[in-house]
Parts: C-alpha cells; sequence; structure tokens
C-alpha cells in the first residue's frame, strides 16, 4: 500500500495529520517486518514506549496506547514509515507472534460436534447474563444521574464542563450500554449546541431518557436495541425476507469518533419505508448499503420489530439484489397534514425516534426559502443545506414533491421530483 492509501485507513482527518507527523518522529525503535506482519516501538508520554504491529493479512492494526479510534495514529504512522522506506526483514517478537496466533485461533474452523456446541452454548448463555446484569447496573447508575440532574435544574447544564459528561458516558460504555451512551451524546451535544431551544430540546431527551430507564426491564425489542442490545445481521438474513422494488431515497452519515455509520431509508413498493444501516469502525467510511438513488430489486431481511405500539419504520438488513434500473414515479401524501398524521405509529412504536422519513406531493418554497408549503398552504421548516440549494436549482422556482428527514424543528432535503415523475436525490 502507498502512503495515500494508508492514509485513507484513518477514522478521520485528525488521526491522519496526526499519523503523518508521528511517522517522521525520531521515536521509534525496534521496527521489523516478516511475510505476516509489521512491527515496531514508539516512543510515547509515559517511559514504556508503544506496542504496535500490523497484521498484513487485512491491515488490522494492534497498539499497546490508550486510544479509543481504530486504527490509532500509530498503526498508520508505522505503516506510512513502511510504504516510504520497507522495514528492515527480521523474526517477529514474541508479542507480535503471539497476537496473531490468536487472531488465527479465532479464524480457525469452528468445532461442530456436539461437545463443543453445548459449551458455546452455555458460555453463550452466561455472557449473556453477565451483560444483562453490567446494563442493569448502568441503568441505576443513570437513574441516579437524572435524579441530580432534576435536583440541580436544567438551566445548569451549559456549565458542566467535559470531564462531567464524559464521566456518565464512560460508566454507560462500561456498563455495556451503549445505547445509553449515545443517548447522553446526543444531550451533550444539544446543550453545547446553545441554540434558542436547547433548554426543550435537552428536557425532552432527558425525559426519553428517564423513560427509557423506566422501561429497561421491559422484555420488548425496542428497549433493548435503545439500551445497547444487537442482533446479529447473520441471524436476521436467516429470518423473514420481504421481495420488493426498493427506492434509496434517503440517508444520512454519523461518526462518534470511534464508529461510523450511514443510514438508509428506501421506499418499497408494497413495505413502504424500511432503513437498511452500515458501520465502519475505521478505514474508509462505509457505503450505502443499496445504490443510491436507483430502483433496485432484491430482498431485505426485516429485524425483530417488537414495538410498543404499532409499527415504526423497520430496520432491515440486505439480502440478495437481483437488479437495478432507473427510478419510477412515486407518490407522495397531498399535504403536510396526512404526512405528520403517518407518525403517529412509528412514536407509538418507538417513542425514542428522532428521525422519520416524510414526504410531501406539490410543495413550494416560501421566499426566504425557510419553509415549505403544501398545497393547502401548510408549511414546515427546511433546512438550509446544499441539497436545498440543488432543489431549487432543479425546479426552478415550481412546485415540486419533495422527500427528506424530519427531526420534530426541520426537514432535511432528500429528494425531489416534478410532480408524477420519477424522484431525484439531493442530499
Amino acid at each position: 500500500m502507498d502512503a495515500q492509501a494508508v492514509l485513507a485507513l484513518a477514522p478521520d482527518g485528525q488521526v491522519a495529520s496526526s499519523a503523518t507527523r508521528l511517522a517522521g518522529s525520531s521515536g521509534w525503535s525496534g521496527s521489523g517486518r516478516s511475510a505476516e506482519a509489521l512491527w515496531g516501538l514508539c516512543k510515547g508520554s509515559g517511559r514504556t514506549p508503544y506496542r504496535v504491529c500490523v497484521d498484513l493479512s487485512d491491515r488490522a492494526a494492534k497498539c499497546s496506547c490508550p486510544s479509543r479510534k481504530f486504527p490509532c495514529k500509530h498503526g498508520l504512522a508505522l505503516q506510512l514509515r513502511h510504504a516510504r522506506e520497507p522495514l528492515a526483514v527480521g523474526d517477529a517478537p514474541d508479542w507480535v507472534v503471539e497476537w496473531l496466533d490468536r487472531r488465527q485461533q479465532v479464524a480457525a474452523p469452528v468445532d461442530t460436534s456436539p461437545e463443543a456446541e453445548e459449551r458455546r452454548a452455555r458460555a453463550k448463555e452466561k455472557t449473556a447474563r453477565n451483560r444483562a446484569e453490567a446494563v442493569r447496573g448502568g441503568v441505576a447508575g443513570l437513574a441516579d444521574w437524572l435524579t441530580d440532574v432534576v435536583g440541580a435544574g436544567i438551566a445548569g447544564l451549559p456549565a458542566r464542563d467535559a470531564a462531567w459528561w464524559h464521566a456518565i458516558g464512560a460508566r454507560m460504555v462500561d456498563a455495556q450500554a451503549k445505547g445509553l451512551a449515545t443517548a447522553l451524546e446526543e444531550v451533550r451535544s444539544v446543550v453545547a449546541a446553545g441554540h434558542p431551544t436547547w433548554a426543550h430540546e435537552a428536557a425532552d431527551r432527558l425525559g426519553g431518557l428517564h423513560l427509557l430507564v423506566r422501561l429497561a426491564d421491559a422484555d420488548h425489542d425496542v428497549v433493548r436495541r435503545r439500551l445497547g442490545f444487537s442482533v446479529a445481521e447473520e441471524e436476521v438474513r436467516a429470518g423473514a425476507a420481504w421481495s420488493d422494488r426498493w427506492l434509496p431515497l434517503l440517508k444520512l452519515e454519523t461518526d462518534d469518533g470511534l464508529v461510523r455509520s450511514i443510514r438508509q431509508w428506501l421506499w418499497g413498493r408494497e413495505h413502504g419505508w424500511v432503513v437498511a444501516v452500515r458501520h465502519a469502525g475505521g478505514g474508509p467510511r462505509p457505503l450505502p448499503p443499496l445504490a443510491h438513488g436507483v430502483e433496485v430489486r432484491g430482498v431485505l431481511h426485516p429485524y425483530p420489530a417488537g414495538g410498543l405500539g404499532g409499527p415504526a419504520t423497520p430496520r432491515v438488513a440486505v439480502g440478495d439484489v437481483v437488479g437495478e434500473e432507473a427510478a419510477g414515479p412515486l407518490t407522495a401524501p397531498p399535504g403536510w397534514r396526512e404526512a405528520l398524521a403517518d407518525l403517529a405509529d412509528g412514536l407509538a412504536a418507538d417513542p425514542w425516534l428522532r428521525l422519520h422519513p416524510l414526504g410531501c406531493a406539490g410543495v413550494r418554497l416560501t421566499a426566504d426559502t425557510r419553509h415549505l408549503l403544501d398545497a393547502a398552504g401548510r408549511g414546515l421548516p427546511v433546512r438550509d443545506d446544499p441539497a436545498l440549494d440543488q432543489a431549487v436549482a432543479l425546479t426552478a422556482g415550481e412546485p415540486f414533491d419533495a422527500w427528506g428527514l424530519w427531526n420534530g424543528r426541520e426537514l432535511r432535503l432528500g429528494a425531489v421530483a416534478e410532480p408524477g415523475r420519477a424522484p431525484e436525490v439531493v442530499g
């Protein structure tokens, strides 16, 4: 791999920049390579240098530094040094050999004997019990934290420093309740943004956390998902299958510093809205699960529903794709009132849902381009971004059909169409 390809593995620009500087540092020692790996020692802030190694079979990196980003700057810097000038060939140190052996053991053929299956089942049950107990502890800790926040008052949240927010988030991560950690980070982001309605939004999200704490012991798939429990995609693909013609119209990319994610909302001619999600723990950002902006013939597999009320927008895993073709016309609700009414069942199924796919026929922009008005003159605020600019250019001020993501405050435009024509992706 050349230097450019190595830097493409960086989880973000800051890591790439740091790795570039570190690659030229004089703090490296004990570097070498074999047919299987690269390795080296890099001087850090402590007395013991960091142990860095890279498996050349898939470019997986291992480092003893405390970074929570993968690959870290040391793993990238080692690869950059090798790309610029090949490291000396040598015998891998024991710690490199042990790491490679552990990786090979994980990839080794699975013992399928009845005894092995029973051992794995017992181990899985034990892991699940330990995870459930850890999450219960995290929920109890969050309940106490919420009580303290209410006692001190929401108005004091902007004065809280980063360490205060980090402490409760780290506690949820330690409790293996990643969903709660993510929800807390969203509260922190709302407070940090400081927009005029921050207090209202923070109160709403804190209320959602309180509801989740109260329902944490409920045996519902939605609650478990919000706490951070997940279902293996292989298990989902082995279940129900929905064959349809799918139009991938809306997408949203996020990056929490550890994991990059892309969510893609698809309209099924027979099944309506579904959402597919793809994650990447490092390296290049993930691609959309399906080709965006075309009509796809294929099979999708729904995750467990288990809603609290009616059906929410189901999450799906992508199965077999038969073919792709130009998108055909798509009918949108006649007005915003009808479009918003369709969200009631989804909110009943998942009260913590923050993004809703929404469409409306024959809308037009107000003169200040801040609202989209339907045929009856009812308007929704629209986000001012490049997608809106592209929509204006495509429609030239004429009424158009619109689809976007509604977060309760504004619409993030994602696709537009001339009335009766096929949608064109803009976001």
